[in-house]
């Protein structure tokens, strides 16, 4: 469930691995996704800038970036990954900036200390999710993807604890229907709505993501199922009662959310 950059790499990837996917979307094509937002770039551990950047110095900024909420575990494991990512990427034809040698090109950016962002101009989210895109485009010429769009998820179909199925709604027509599978894949982004500032659209309404959670997914509270996803721009002072008091900007509370989908 789910087409942005998440969704169509996954969906992409099983298909190449030889199994049959059902993939949807409630936008009207998967170039719709929210990911397009994320125009800034995408950060791998490569170290190509030769600066002391490791896997373990880009987990510790991404705990720090996420106000030290996001789960250890899945963050030091994105660390990892993040190098074959961009790998991924290039494969799938994301046109990166390059030097003039015909290296991939590096900047730091959200405050980093290292160079370590790989980008498309200004148009990162946008490059990335045409490159996951076009693999997804060739899945589905090939027959081993099935897309849905302009269909919304009602429900999870759950046997014995496992997501075994979807049932789903076609915004055109009404419809509902049920669809089974070995495995459910949720790559619905996160909560936008939750915020009054926020990069996020309004579709961004982590429905699907609630009503697994309502059937017993295993995150213990919605702040680590990542229904809201913290950003560290978009911050503004709190308004106080006494004006003696202050309060130092990096306690300031974050208004913003991250656009992604998808796993950065």
């Amino acid at each position: 469930m789910g087409s942005g950059l998440a969704g169509a790499s996954a969906a992409a990837s099983l298909a190449e691995l030889g199994y049959q996917v059902k993939c949807f979307c409630f936008q009207d094509s998967p170039r719709r996704a929210h990911s397009i937002a994320a125009q800034g770039g995408i950060n791998a551990a490569k170290n190509y800038q030769n600066d002391g950047d490791s896997v373990y110095r880009l987990f510790y900024d991404t705990i720090k970036g996420g106000d030290f909420r996001a789960r250890e575990a899945n963050v030091y494991r994105l660390a990892q990954v993040s190098t074959n990512i961009i790998d991924q990427c290039v494969a799938q034809g994301v046109p990166f900036a390059r030097e003039y040698g015909g290296l991939l090109a590096n900047r730091s950016f959200g405050g980093a200390q290292v160079s370590r962002t790989f980008y498309a101009r200004g148009q990162t989210g946008q490059q990335l999710l045409l490159g996951a895109y076009q693999a997804l485009c060739r899945q589905i010429g090939l027959g081993t993807v099935k897309m849905y769009p302009r269909t919304e998820m009602l429900d999870v179909v759950v046997i014995d604890g496992h997501a075994k199925g979807i049932v789903v709604r076609d915004l055109i027509t009404g419809e509902i229907s049920s669809h089974a599978g070995d495995a459910v894949v949720l790559a619905t982004g996160g909560y936008g709505n939750a915020f009054f500032l926020s990069t996020n659209a309004k579709g961004c309404n982590v429905t699907a993501t609630w009503r697994a959670y309502k059937k017993g997914h295993s995150s213990p509270t919605p702040a680590t199922h990542r229904f809201t996803r913290l950003h560290p721009r978009q911050r503004r002072a709190p308004v106080q009662a006494d004006a003696n008091v202050r309060v130092a900007p990096e306690r300031w509370p974050r208004l913003g959310t991250q656009a992604q989908g998808g796993l950065r």
